[in-house]
């Protein structure tokens, strides 16, 4: 699709102090990249829990004169107290995102979604207090969709423990910014994909698993009849709407959807994900298992239109050339599924 009639990314941020937590993940690592292109100081916090898919190698092609430091740590941990202090950007990507695991073990998705990120706010108003916030959140905090496109008045009925903490680490970055002046954004994303995304664990996204399996060659299986329908945006627009977020005075407290115009069914994603690898390998479908019935939250479709006013931001990449980009990124690289 033709990149859209928008103002460009942000300003350069060169010499800005940035934090990025989750910073060693997929989304946190993409905008290190950005940011350390772009000549600004980044600190980069990250626990390295091992189901979340952080790796110090998605640093490791950074330019040698980058300004980027690594501190790994939990983000409550008061080591990062001395990391905020000058700090001009917060972007808070750390989080524990797998649904079926905040079911299976609540009380600690309560610790990584809420209690840790309480921590790391009592420590940005104390450190950072002039620092501006981008908190990236679901869009399961909405639950199953009652209309699509789902826009920020739809109601929130999470079906899950991830997606109620989730929110409720959203009403404390709002409340933080309220009661303590920080300038605090929240960005609701969709399916989001792109290199750099962890592909060997299962549970944190559908679309990684059909990268994975069709860089193997492998069949793609699909719960239901495959119709279930998606939207999905690169992780380049995410990082545009990041930094357009951490630029903007007006976005200050405000909560912005991060969606696509393309609306396509799990089948046709799937397709162009084995096109795109070239590999062959079959679509199958199959029932539903039981325990995820209860979590399900169907088709799905956010509305970025207010994203679009006030941050000047609609995504630029359609999934068919995504896609393709994505699967070369793992395909010239060693580590990648496609060389096992």
């Amino acid at each position: 699709m033709s990149p859209p009639a928008v103002r460009p990314v942000a300003p350069s941020l060169s010499g800005a102090r940035v934090l990025v937590t989750g910073g060693l993940g997929f989304i946190g690592s993409t905008v290190v990249h950005r940011l350390a292109a772009s000549g600004a100081d980044v600190t980069v916090v990250d626990a390295l829990v091992p189901e979340h898919g952080g790796d110090r190698r998605n640093l490791d092609d950074l330019s040698p004169d980058s300004r980027v430091d690594v501190l790994v740590a939990d983000i409550g941990d008061p080591a990062v107290a001395d990391a905020l202090v000058g700090t001009d950007v917060v972007l808070n990507v750390a989080g524990q995102m797998s649904h079926l695991a905040s079911m299976q073990d609540p009380l600690r998705d309560l610790d990584l979604n809420v209690r840790a990120h309480v921590q790391f706010l009592e420590m940005v108003r104390a450190h950072a207090p002039t620092a501006t916030v981008v908190l990236t959140s679901t869009r399961q905090v909405y639950g199953r969709p009652s209309y699509l496109p789902v826009d920020e008045d739809h109601p929130t009925i999470p079906v899950d423990v991830n997606g109620i903490d989730k929110l409720a680490c959203e009403r404390f970055h709002l409340l933080y910014g309220s009661r303590y002046d920080l300038r605090a954004v929240v960005l609701r994303l969709t399916n989001v994909y792109g290199p750099r995304q962890h592909l060997e664990r299962d549970g944190i996204g559908f679309l990684p698993v059909f990268v994975r399996r069709a860089l193997l060659g492998e069949e793609i299986v699909l719960f239901g009849d495959g119709s279930q329908q998606r939207d999905c945006v690169h992780v380049d627009d995410v990082v545009d709407a990041m930094l357009l977020a951490a630029d903007a005075p007006e976005a200050s407290g405000e909560i912005f959807n991060l969606g696509h115009p393309d609306l396509l069914s799990l089948s046709t994603i799937a397709r162009l994900t084995q096109a795109a690898a070239g590999r062959g390998g079959a679509i199958r479908c199959v029932p539903w298992p039981e325990e995820l019935v209860p979590i399900d939250i169907g088709s799905f479709q956010g509305d970025f239109s207010k994203a679009k006013r006030l941050l000047g931001w609609a995504p630029r990449i359609s999934f068919a050339d995504g896609i393709r980009s994505t699967i070369g990124h793992y395909v010239d690289r060693s580590w990648s599924p496609s060389s096992t």
